[in-house]
């Protein structure tokens, strides 16, 4: 059972998850904000954190998604129908989050299956029951520059290249801004925790990825708190500074099953 001292990675902000699949609940006043949505097998998680901070299910007001991939999606629809808190999501990811069972994972995780750690990634997520999560029925548009209505009253910064509708959001008066998928401190395939950067394989356009994130250098001092990996407090433009390491992972010298 984690404590709500390790969840606490900012004033008034929670990560919820695991090592591997992070998401967010921010409190403001007598209600909640969730970002991101894990997976269907995160449910329970959210039910018994919102009671353990004083809340009911009923206090979360808003839901941001920071795009439309199944492992972000995941429990967004069921919470709006619990207690009819609206998503919102920028439309450029409407087909992602609204389409219905995810695919195939990226290429490149499945390129890496030989390792231990991609396998262990999609093992979870498998487990934790991508192939269950709901599309969405009904979503609130956001884009570039609005400040949001919603507890914590962030600013949506659209972030192209992950998927053509990845945002961020910044919550000033929190001094968080959570990135989604926009920029990794965990690499999912190598296990490898690291200072925020870009992955370009694991991007539908990782050109535009680079220069997406290169905006969020306005924004300085920050903790970063991407969708996999460890938050990450500093200077967050950092996070345009990619690793080109990352640009091809190669396979196994030998084969598994070699002699």
């Amino acid at each position: 059972m984690i404590s709500l001292d390790d969840r606490l990675v900012a004033e008034d902000v929670y990560r919820f998850g695991t090592t591997r699949i992070g998401w967010y609940v921010v409190a403001d006043d007598e209600a909640l904000t969730v970002v991101d949505a894990g997976l269907p097998g995160h449910w329970r998680q959210l039910v018994d954190g919102v009671t353990d901070l004083g809340y009911e299910l009923t206090a979360v007001e808003a839901v941001l998604l920071t795009h439309g991939d199944a492992d972000h999606v995941g429990i967004a629809e069921w919470l709006r129908r619990a207690v009819d808190a609206p998503v919102y999501l920028h439309p450029a990811d409407a087909d992602l989050a609204c389409g219905g069972p995810p695919g195939l994972p990226p290429t490149a995780l499945l390129r890496s299956l030989w390792r231990p750690a991609t396998l262990a990634y999609v093992a979870e997520v498998i487990r934790s029951g991508v192939r269950r999560v709901p599309p969405l029925r009904t979503f609130e548009p956001i884009a570039d520059g609005d400040v949001l209505d919603v507890p914590g009253r962030p600013r949506v910064v659209h972030l192209p290249g992950h998927t053509a509708g990845s945002c961020a959001f910044h919550f000033a008066d929190h001094g968080v801004l959570c990135c989604g998928d926009a920029a990794f401190t965990l690499d999912v395939r190598t296990g490898e925790q690291t200072a925020p950067r870009v992955l370009p394989p694991i991007h539908y356009d990782a050109a535009q990825a680079r220069r997406s994130v290169q905006t969020l250098a306005e924004f300085g001092d920050a903790v970063l708190l991407p969708g996999h990996g460890d938050p990450w407090e500093g200077d967050v433009s950092a996070a345009g500074r990619t690793d080109t390491d990352a640009e091809t992972i190669p396979g196994p010298t030998t084969p598994r099953g070699s002699t």
